[in-house]
């Protein structure tokens, strides 16, 4: 294999992107490791994950390698010799996995966030023994700074804050575990949150914030608890999976990156006036945090978890992500200019039922 990437998380989102764009560069090979019972039931799923970004992605199969096995096992749940294989040949670890869910119990958090982070480490480990490994990108979150006010610092990670999720929290505690493996000289990239591609609008799924957007278009809220004020980053996933692919190529880049919209970032006032625009509906008060009156999106259980990131006081700085990633073209978009096509898109495809493949996506938008 070409300069081989061992890639974790590729059947999701965020891994599917930086899947593409490395078989697309063509400059690398990627081994995937995929939860599945053995190695024909993990190239299955592969596949499957690959027919969502390709018309026909029979063209790639070569280019990728599916290796059936769970961040959460001992040793990654691989068979030994096959793990002690491809620890010789991988040149980077890029690890996306990930469990994204905001209400699972903590005990069951940790095992995929923080112990699934651990044993990726000592593969990693395992990898730089033999000798070609040079690279470790480790996929973090923003929201690793909890609740906290003010500006929350790429080199920030302790601010006595405390969390929202399970998932705050287990992602703040694997961020400790990557920086205990300094001989692996990490990077590690924290988006804030991520929707679909800012020129196509192409996403696979719809949730996290397209949920309340979703449920506004259908007349479901009569008012939105937040502050007006509040800023809500956003970032789209083109962004973030050029920056992953790009950090993992600058082997000279090491420590934290904020991969966020920062100053850029929408206020809740700006994100309902959008939202109230792409659907023609009238614009819904914004009621103070916490209020749960008839109409109001608080009530709803299952608003509630995303709710409550509509009231930070508090920016991401990402100066040094700048720094980085300007002289490379790669830049964060301001939300009005492409938000009008994410939600075109999920108009268009009614929000997933009709889905189509990122490149089928992206055709229609380069013909519009």
């Amino acid at each position: 294999m070409k300069n081989p990437v061992f890639l974790t998380g590729a059947t999701g989102f965020l891994g599917m992107e930086v899947l593409a764009r490395l078989v697309e560069k063509g400059d690398r090979d990627v081994v995937a490791l995929v939860r599945a019972a053995d190695s024909a039931a993990a190239t299955e799923r592969l596949h499957g994950v690959m027919a969502k970004l390709w018309r026909d992605p029979t063209p790639y199969f070569d280019r990728v390698r599916a290796v059936a096995g769970d961040v959460t096992s001992p040793g990654l749940g691989m068979d030994r010799a096959e793990r002690a294989e491809i620890a010789e040949e991988v040149t980077a670890v890029m690890h996306c996995a990930a469990s994204i869910s905001f209400d699972l119990p903590l005990d069951e958090a940790r095992q995929i966030n923080v112990e699934g982070t651990r044993e990726m480490i000592g593969f990693a480990r395992e990898a730089k023994s033999c000798g070609r490994l040079d690279r470790f990108v480790h996929v973090s979150t923003a929201y690793v700074a909890g609740i906290t006010k003010g500006t929350f610092r790429e080199r920030q990670l302790d601010a006595g804050q405390e969390f929202r999720n399970t998932y705050e929290q287990t992602k703040w505690e694997a961020e400790h575990v990557v920086n205990d493996a300094s001989d692996l000289d990490p990077v590690i990239a924290r988006p804030s949150i991520v929707m679909g591609e800012s020129d196509s609008g192409w996403t696979p799924a719809f949730n996290v914030l397209y949920w309340p957007i979703r449920a506004f278009s259908r007349g479901l809220f009569e008012s939105v608890p937040a502050r007006p004020e509040a800023l809500v980053d956003v970032v789209p996933v083109d962004y973030v999976a050029d920056a992953l692919v790009h950090l993992l190529e600058d082997t000279s880049a090491s420590g934290v990156v904020n991969l966020v919209s920062g100053q850029e970032a929408c206020s809740v006032d700006d994100l309902v006036g959008m939202t109230s625009a792409a659907f023609g509906r009238e614009r819904p008060p914004v009621v103070a945090p916490g209020s749960t009156g008839t109409g109001s999106a608080a009530a709803d259980d299952h608003a509630q978890v995303y709710f409550p990131y509509f009231d930070m006081d508090m920016v991401f700085d990402d100066s040094r992500a700048r720094a980085l990633l300007g002289p490379a073209g790669i830049k964060c978009p301001h939300l009005t200019d492409y938000f009008p096509r994410l939600i075109e898109y999920a108009q268009e495809t009614r929000w997933g039922k009709s889905p189509q493949t990122r490149e089928e996506a992206v055709a229609a938008h380069a013909a519009a």
